[in-house]
């Protein structure tokens, strides 16, 4: 008998832990704004740090303050808005997805990039050499990486725990903006 409970009692907390971590895999600001009936998204583009190649790509990073128009319950976040242009003979077709970094995300992003990007701007590797670094949120991976004398970051955007490896952002011309992300990251704390 008492075991019969003892493994009801572990399949019921093994269920619960496995829900609890499927729940985690968006952000909360995605689960907020999935959760809502009514949102209001504000959106300040004043405070905003982008990225973009020469074959219009963008990247943009800015506060934003999503609102439950029902309940009147507030969450506020980062927001990763990506801009992808796949230029085809004859053709020119464009992605475009957001993705959240909750405020709690940003102080770790912060000091990741404090911590391992900004030291390693001009960082060189030797031959047959490379170093990348990886800050990995709920939904984003930002990667820095260095080979040689040459340096790239890539942004990848997850959805429910999946990393999407088709549509990423990527450029070498970009690198030295990274102290303006820090920045605007440093001023919605």
């Amino acid at each position: 008998m008492k075991t019969n409970k003892l493994i009801t009692v572990l399949f019921l907390l093994i269920i619960s832990i496995s829900h609890a971590q499927k729940e985690k895999t968006n952000s909360e600001t995605r689960q907020f704004i999935d959760n809502g009936e009514m949102i209001q998204l504000n959106k300040d583009w004043n405070i905003k740090a982008e990225f973009n190649t020469s074959y219009g790509d963008v990247v943009s990073f800015f506060p934003v303050e999503a609102i439950d128009l029902k309940t009147n319950k507030k969450i506020k976040s980062l927001e990763i808005d990506m801009t992808l242009t796949n230029q085809l003979v004859g053709r020119s077709d464009k992605y475009f997805k957001s993705s959240w970094i909750d405020l709690n995300e940003v102080d770790e992003f912060i000091i990741f990039i404090e911590q391992y990007v900004i030291p390693n701007l001009k960082d060189k590797t030797e031959k047959n050499q490379s170093v990348t670094y990886i800050f990995n949120s709920r939904e984003i991976t930002f990667s820095f990486y260095i080979e040689k004398s040459s340096r790239r970051i890539s942004i990848y955007l997850k959805d429910n725990g999946s990393t999407d490896n088709e549509h990423y952002f990527w450029t070498e011309s970009q690198v030295s903006k990274i102290p303006e992300l820090l920045t605007m990251l440093k001023e919605i704390k």
